[in-house]
């Protein structure tokens, strides 16, 4: 794995991406960025306050324009990824450049995680998750079930897949 290659954690709503990269970026001593907080930071308003006086899609063009802009900087970093932008064949592109860490847990789990924050708008268990499942598997490098473990299991097998790339 290269020096500046990025690592982006990608996911569904719910899946754990902020916690794991948190806990990534730590481990590793590098800066952290969050689709979530840089879009707050920016406008001033959160996810599901942009998708619902904007629409889903001006939304979705905000987290393409947050990632993209995370990927272009020079110093290496762990990224979380909103879950749209996988449906974006230019970020895909992008993102063969980067270390990918997918997040995942069972379709129910996802469901009852994501209602729990007031950034985004809850998912239903069903929403999109199939198709966005068949991208993330495109990119991925390493794929991390978070429904049955632990934070620190988690970002465990993300961080031993991350050494393994490395030899």
């Amino acid at each position: 794995m290269p020096e500046a290659e990025h690592i982006v954690v990608i996911g569904a709503m719910g899946s754990g991406k902020t916690t794991i990269g948190e806990r990534l970026a730590g481990a590793l001593g590098l800066p952290f960025h969050d689709s979530d907080r840089s879009i707050e930071s920016r406008t001033g308003r959160s996810g599901r306050e942009i998708a619902e006086t904007e629409g889903v899609d001006a939304l979705h063009r905000l987290e393409k324009e947050v990632l993209l802009e995370s990927l272009s900087g020079e110093q290496r970093a762990v990224i979380a990824a909103a879950a749209s932008v996988i449906e974006d064949s230019d970020v895909r592109d992008d993102l063969a450049g980067a270390f990918c860490v997918w997040v995942t847990a069972e379709p129910q789990i996802l469901a009852e995680r994501s209602a729990r924050g007031s950034h985004r708008r809850p998912v239903r268990e069903s929403e999109r998750l199939e198709n966005r499942d068949r991208l993330f598997t495109e990119v991925a490098d390493v794929v991390v079930d978070t429904g049955d473990r632990s934070i620190e299991e988690s970002a465990a097998v993300a961080l031993g897949a991350l050494r393994d790339a490395d030899r």
